[in-house]
């Protein structure tokens, strides 16, 4: 319990532009996952309307449907905020955090591609027939068909936003939820604020890429629900559990794998990261089997 203490004080004390910049830049990640960035051509078109414009107004448009899903977004983290006393209370439970933390982690499965999330088929038919009867290119119809967008975005958006969630309920805080989320979606505009601003010719080409950043996301929500349950199980059982994670994650950074010759410098960046993932996840369990019982000293007893 004292832990859990300690990290809702950080989160409430954690400042605003702090908190702003961190969910700007995690729905910036976000709005290049393989559900939403190929989304953005399409969007761009009926934002446009089909008529040629001039780049003020296709960025002034672009800005209007990015406020109208921020608007639901912010609706939807100060919501989260405002649950938080109940929340965060129940979060004190170890039956409740395990049933979260394994919810989580249902969650990052779908970012590795074991099943595919996405939002129930006829909510996802209503809202695309009513964005559909809106006029392209006028600012009404299309802060409107933001606010709708931001209920079908699909499977890459809800396992993220559910982390997020988590974590504006346990600041307890309204204000901070609201900034989360309109911070979140106005970085998941980002792709689309450049189409508008360059009528097109700035896009950037969906490739392979696109699936590691839907699985940074996976390790990440993994991660949030370790540190979720943290207070409900032993030292030893923490260390474990992030000594897997980093290991596992080092496999898919490809670290056991051999580097082709002449690789790329990202291949090479990865591998790296992917040994210093190994070495700490080694620690770690050096760390367990010597009597260690801290995470971020995992080598103390030694």
């Amino acid at each position: 319990g004292g832990e859990l203490a300690v990290i809702e004080r950080t989160l409430a004390a954690g400042s605003p532009t702090g908190v702003a910049v961190a969910f700007l830049v995690l729905g910036l990640l976000l709005s290049f996952t393989p559900c939403v960035l190929p989304m953005v051509p399409i969007l761009s078109s009926i934002i446009v309307g089909q008529q040629q414009l001039t780049r003020g107004r296709g960025f002034a448009l672009a800005l209007a449907y990015s406020l109208g899903m921020a608007l639901v977004y912010t609706v939807v983290g100060v919501a989260a905020g405002l649950a938080g006393e109940g929340l965060a209370a129940a979060l004190q439970k170890p039956w409740v955090l395990a049933v979260f933390a394994s919810l989580l982690v249902a969650l990052a499965l779908s970012m590795f591609d074991v099943y595919q999330l996405e939002m129930p088929q006829p909510i996802q038919n209503r809202a695309t027939q009513v964005s559909s009867r809106l006029p392209g290119g006028r600012f009404a119809g299309v802060f409107v068909m933001g606010a709708v967008s931001a209920l079908v975005v699909g499977p890459c958006v809800a396992a993220p936003l559910a982390g997020a969630l988590v974590y504006i309920s346990q600041t307890k805080n309204v204000v901070t939820g609201g900034l989360a989320l309109f911070s979140m979606a106005m970085g998941m505009s980002v792709p689309l604020l450049l189409i508008g601003l360059s009528a097109g010719s700035l896009l950037p080409k969906a490739g392979a890429w696109m699936i590691t950043v839907k699985r940074f996301f996976g390790v990440l929500l993994i991660g949030v629900a370790i540190w979720m349950v943290s207070p409900a199980i032993p030292e030893w059982a923490q260390m474990m559990a992030w000594a897997a994670l980093l290991i596992v994650t080092a496999a898919f950074l490809r670290v056991f794998d051999p580097l082709p010759d002449g690789a790329a410098a990202t291949l090479r960046l990865g591998k790296g990261l992917g040994a210093l993932m190994l070495i700490l996840g080694i620690l770690q369990l050096v760390g367990v089997a010597s009597g260690g019982r801290d995470v971020l000293q995992p080598l103390g007893a030694l």
